[in-house]
């Protein structure tokens, strides 16, 4: 059985990608030593990795992936023990908003008004994924599993379905968007649907090249193909500042709770601009740098 077909009948289909990358990432970085590699072996790679300021949850889902990669080679019988099944990382992550360093609205907005996708083919469908993360500030997993069913261009609405993290909930397209998501069903949809194989037909809204699913980490890559890694956006904080902009235009906090899917207030409350940052601001707006 290939490492392949044993994600295909172990995992979800959102999660394949993800875990075939870090695999793939990982066995280039350890070479041959990969299939016999001990704990010290893996934890060494843990360590390469911290050193490269990776978030502890990217740390841990890379520690996740490895030892996926170990059970499938014990699971085919090419190795009897497991050399990192009980390595746990205790990496802190700081759960905290920090609402000070969010994106301004001018940063987003120039986002989607001056986007060129790196293929121009995939234009339409790239625009929508970005009006997506700015305007409805849904996350890359909301996005990769919407459905054409999900869209209704006659009330103007999007329906996202609950997950684990989010409840389930109906916003409104912008004018802009109404008509470029008419133009990508219309033009694109089917141009990736065909590529799908006739036997696993799906009717995801957004696909990829080959008619898949779209994986939550090209997502991220596509939005950041033609920055350098001092200006990288990243997916999860673009909703993010989405969130505390509604919060700071003084919108009620139930509404902007419902709008991001939070199941508790406390989600939101956490988004609202500190003590700090508003006298911050107060004082810019009394004195104004010259």
């Amino acid at each position: 059985m290939e490492l392949k077909e044993y994600l295909q009948k172990e995992y979800s289909k959102s999660s394949i990608g993800s875990y075939e990358n870090i695999i793939n990432r990982y066995l280039l970085a350890v070479g041959k030593r990969a299939e016999k590699a001990s704990y010290t072996d893996v934890l060494d790679y843990i360590g390469l990795l911290r050193e490269q300021n990776l978030h502890p949850k990217s740390l841990r889902n890379n520690l996740f992936a490895i030892k996926i990669y170990y059970r499938y080679l014990v699971a085919t019988g090419k190795r009897k023990d497991h050399p990192c099944q009980y390595l746990y990382l205790k990496d802190q992550i700081n759960r905290a908003i920090q609402v000070e360093s969010l994106y301004p609205k001018e940063i987003l907005q120039e986002l989607y008004d001056n986007w060129k996708s790196k293929n121009p083919e995939h234009q339409t469908r790239d625009k929508i994924i970005i009006s997506l993360l700015i305007y409805q500030a849904l996350t890359v997993l909301e996005i990769s599993q919407l459905k054409v069913s999900d869209i209704n261009l006659e009330n103007g609405t999007i329906n996202i379905k609950a997950n684990a993290k989010n409840k389930g909930r109906k916003l409104s397209l912008k004018p802009n968007q109404i008509l470029l998501f008419h133009n990508y069903q219309k033009h694109d949809w089917k141009r990736y649907w065909r590529k799908q194989k006739p036997s696993k037909r799906t009717d995801y809204f957004l696909m990829n090249e080959e008619g898949l699913q779209l994986w939550q980490g090209g997502i991220n890559r596509m939005i950041n193909h033609n920055r350098d890694k001092q200006n990288k956006l990243i997916p999860l904080k673009i909703r993010q500042s989405v969130i505390a902009h509604l919060l700071k235009e003084n919108n009620d906090i139930r509404i902007v709770q419902e709008f991001a899917g939070h199941r508790r207030t406390a989600s939101t409350e956490a988004y609202k601009q500190t003590g700090l940052e508003e006298l911050k601001s107060a004082i810019e707006r009394l004195h104004p740098l010259q």
